[in-house]
């Protein structure tokens, strides 16, 4: 048995289509926001040219502190940057190298490792190793719509070599 699928009725019965017939609040509540670019961009782009992105992978959750224990250590055993190809050539970086990440906030060295799943002038990593302590490149701006941090939009530099 898996459980049931939320909602649950009152009756104990659960929904395996959340709308059926009708809406409960109506028909929705959609807002549009005219594309504003992020204030990060704005006040950093000229000095930090490549946008960081964070996020997770399949193998651990968050900062690991329960997959980290498992056996899901052995099939990625560090956070690593993704680096475009093109990128990767034009700052001289190989695969495997040593890099040093930067912002206006900070530095960290982690392994690159070149791939076309990122776009160039993007690099991606993700943060389940706090050793790495990502955050010290992260920033403190967040979505005035949301007010959520902007994790996915962080102005960075890199350069090959640990840190100085």
């Amino acid at each position: 048995m898996n459980g049931l699928q939320w909602p649950v009725t009152k009756a104990g019965v659960d929904t395996k289509i959340l709308h059926t017939g009708i809406f409960k609040r109506g028909l929705g509540k959609f807002h549009f926001f005219e594309f504003e670019e992020s204030q990060e961009v704005v006040k950093n782009s000229d000095k930090f040219p490549f946008i960081l992105t964070t996020s997770r992978n399949l193998e651990h959750y968050n900062a690991g502190t329960m997959t980290r224990r498992s056996g899901n250590e052995d099939i990625v055993s560090e956070d690593v940057l993704l680096v475009n190809p093109q990128d990767a050539t034009a700052k001289g970086i190989t695969n495997s190298s040593q890099v040093r990440l930067f912002s206006a906030r900070g530095e960290i060295t982690l392994t690159a490792q070149i791939s076309d799943k990122v776009k160039q002038g993007t690099l991606f990593t993700t943060f389940h190793f706090p050793e790495l302590m990502i955050n010290r490149v992260t920033g403190d701006i967040t979505d005035k719509h949301t007010k959520c941090p902007e994790y996915k939009v962080v102005a960075v530099d890199i350069a090959r070599g640990k840190l100085v």
